[in-house]
């Protein structure tokens, strides 16, 4: 009966794997053909980081060094978390304005990669580039 509940469970982690990975597959392909505006994560942290107004401050908890990153332009707020000497593990990345939250991305989620593109409204990319 083990051998049966392991093959299920082993099973249905592969059902979930490939499900999200065809989610994925299909979000990008329809954003490319709509042309919707769209900006990768480490982009948009990278815009955060160097950009002339944020505020920066940087603590050591546990031996571990985490960068945080403050920038308001306008009514849009951006908050950025790194961990590392140089801030390469992006933690979080939120995006807000006065209607709510416009993007969120935790790593811990494990919902997004750096690399992938996500949507935000076209004003966030026009500043971005």
């Amino acid at each position: 009966m083990n051998e049966v509940n392991q093959f299920l469970r082993e099973l249905t982690a592969k059902a979930k794997t490939t499900l999200n990975q065809t989610s994925h597959a299909v979000k990008a392909k329809l954003d490319s053909v709509l042309h919707k505006p769209s900006l990768t994560i480490d982009e948009l942290a990278q815009f955060i980081a160097r950009h002339p107004n944020t505020i920066f401050d940087t603590k050591v908890f546990l031996g571990f060094q985490y960068h945080f990153y403050h920038l308001t332009i306008e009514d849009t707020t951006f908050y950025l978390e790194t961990k590392g000497d140089q801030g390469d593990y992006i933690l979080e990345l939120t995006v807000n304005n006065s209607c709510g939250t416009i993007f969120d991305y935790h790593s811990f989620e494990h919902k997004y990669n750096l690399d992938e593109k996500v949507r935000v409204p076209e004003v966030i990319t026009n500043l971005v580039h």
